[in-house]
């Protein structure tokens, strides 16, 4: 059995390599104006965008549920972690009724994690 410890020490890096990985991918985004940062499989509602998932944010969100699965595990809360917001920020991009400029939520959501 995995030491409760070692279950810490393994969410703290994946948190970190999460969070070090968005921020540059998000910065990357606006230097670019990739409009497209938060499309996501799981997120997207229309077809026409199915084809034009971002890779590097799909990566992003399989490593956040890493991270969220262990929280769960661990009995943390995950309400306000990178690896929650990134989803939020998927959901609130892909929303027909709130579609919002992918580069503002890119920024925003880059100056979300620098805050904290």
């Amino acid at each position: 059995m995995v030491s409760k410890v070692k279950l810490f020490t393994q969410l703290d890096d994946l948190e970190q390599h999460l969070k070090a990985n968005t921020l540059a991918h998000l910065h990357l985004a606006v230097i670019t104006n990739n409009e497209l940062v938060f499309c996501a499989t799981d997120f997207i509602t229309s077809r026409e965008l199915k084809n034009k998932v971002d890779k590097e944010t799909e990566s992003l969100i399989v490593l956040g549920r890493q991270v969220l699965a262990l929280k769960e595990k661990l009995g943390e809360c995950s309400e306000g972690s990178v690896a929650e917001r990134i989803c939020w920020y998927c959901r609130k991009w892909s929303d027909p009724k709130t579609r919002l400029s992918g580069v503002q939520l890119a920024q925003q959501f880059i100056d979300e994690i620098e805050a904290t």
